[in-house]
């Protein structure tokens, strides 16, 4: 049974703040936190949003599982893309004032990859939320109502404990 419950909460994944905006910010910290290293400040930053805003936990730990991927196989772009950000002559000035900062060092923004992926990050994470908006209220009655029909979700419902619910 406890396989049953686990994909149970599992397939909740419209009832957890289940409002379309709290799926698509769920998404959307998945996509930073699969776009950040660990081992940088960034990535705690994002975790903190987790605490901090009201978004669905299954869709973001399943979107950070998904763009794991991506990120992953796209890592030269990244670094390319971070490479020519920091070689480019009228962001020097900029990258040096950034660089005295006391905090902001910790990011490590002049590593090529990781300015690359923040700079994907920040730019992508705007038609991401868009685009889960709209798919999240297209796809929720399809998707909730499916996991209702299912075998599986009567054979849940039955169980003693939780019939009451």
């Amino acid at each position: 049974m406890f396989m049953t419950r686990w994909l149970y909460r599992l397939l909740s994944f419209f009832e957890s703040h289940g409002t379309p905006q709290g799926t698509s910010l769920g998404i959307c910290c998945g996509l930073l936190l699969a776009l950040a290293p660990i081992n940088t400040l960034q990535f705690w930053v994002f975790i903190s949003f987790i605490f901090l805003l009201q978004l669905n936990l299954t869709a973001l730990l399943f979107s950070w599982g998904l763009f794991l991927i991506p990120s992953t196989l796209a890592t030269p772009l990244f670094k390319k893309l971070g490479l020519s950000l920091l070689i480019s002559k009228p962001l020097f000035s900029l990258w040096a004032f950034l660089y005295d900062l006391p905090v902001l060092p910790y990011t490590d923004f002049y590593n090529p990859e990781v300015l690359g992926k923040l700079t994907f990050a920040l730019f992508g994470v705007i038609p991401i939320f868009v685009f889960s908006l709209k798919a999240t209220i297209w796809l929720e009655p399809i998707v909730y109502h499916w996991w209702r029909t299912t075998k599986l979700y009567t054979l849940y419902r039955g169980y003693k404990p939780y019939a009451t619910k």
